[in-house]
């Protein structure tokens, strides 16, 4: 863990909470729609990306911390195989 990360753990209140996130990532996805710049677009798609990743890694640590004992379920035939039998 890095300096930077240990600051922004104990100022907890700068990092948005998870509706200001899907806000943000929302307005990027909207102003990245409308672009014609191919590498305004580049750089909004990059930017959407990294929220994209913290969005789902938040989502994750909740799913853990919820599910403590969650075990996957396996179907019979396989993932990849219908269930229709």
């Amino acid at each position: 863990m890095g300096i930077f990360e240990s600051i922004a753990r104990a100022l907890g209140s700068l990092r948005p909470s998870d509706a200001q996130l899907a806000a943000q990532h929302e307005a990027l996805r909207l102003r990245y729609v409308s672009t014609q710049d191919v590498g305004k677009a580049t750089r909004l798609y990059n930017v959407m990306h990294s929220l994209s990743n913290e969005m789902v890694r938040r989502a994750n640590k909740t799913y853990v911390r919820d599910n403590p004992n969650a075990t996957t379920r396996h179907r019979e035939h396989g993932w990849y195989l219908p269930n229709n039998d």
